[in-house]
């Protein structure tokens, strides 16, 4: 588990073991899933599909105190809105590295 997610997790549910590893593994892996439909929104090109997966990021990261995930899923959302095809995935392949490292 991420240092800053463990903390911020077992602030917010008072150190509760059982819950706080429920839900990282929940954000674990609404995070994969999220990650791969992005990638399938880039590759065809659908700039709100990839806009509200960047944005389910984003939330889910900042509920799990993911704040170095949550800033990525800001700017894949505003790279998504400029449909800009390179930055988006370059942060695409940011957010896999993240997501390796959970």
């Amino acid at each position: 588990m991420k240092p800053c997610c463990e903390a911020y997790l077992n602030e917010q549910f008072g150190g509760d073991a059982d819950v706080v590893g429920e839900i990282y593994s929940e954000y674990v892996t609404s995070l994969k899933d999220k990650i791969a439909e992005a990638a399938a929104a880039l590759e065809g090109a659908q700039w709100d599909v990839l806009d509200k997966a960047a944005h389910t990021i984003k939330g889910n990261a900042l509920a799990a105190g993911d704040t170095e995930t949550a800033e990525a899923g800001i700017a894949l959302r505003s790279t998504a809105k400029l449909q800009d095809r390179d930055g988006s995935a370059a942060l695409i392949v940011k957010l896999e590295g993240f997501s390796k490292e959970l």
